[in-house]
């Protein structure tokens, strides 16, 4: 946690929000195309809930491919993700 940010209001506000509200992941069975963990943006009225971090990812998560997702570890997933984005995007 960040010293100037140990403010007790700050540090309850970060643990009541609601992660599930951001972004929804949904499994696709029966996909034609893409990976199958896709995320779907909510619709968003305020301007600091569509630029923030969560909700500017989701193409890009969506832009990976399957092998990609699907990784077995983090480590795994570090290395196919580095091999997709500098490579020619095949594995």
């Amino acid at each position: 946690m960040v010293p100037e940010l140990k403010d007790p209001r700050y540090e309850e506000g970060i643990e009541n929000i609601d992660k599930e509200d951001m972004v929804l992941v949904t499994e696709e069975a029966g996909r034609t195309r893409g990976q199958a963990k896709k995320i779907r943006k909510r619709q968003r009225v305020k301007d600091i809930e569509k630029y923030s971090f969560p909700h500017r990812m989701v193409e890009k998560w969506n832009a990976l491919s399957d092998e990609v997702v699907t990784a077995h570890s983090v480590h795994s997933f570090k290395k196919k993700l580095d091999k997709w984005r500098y490579g020619d995007r095949t594995l």
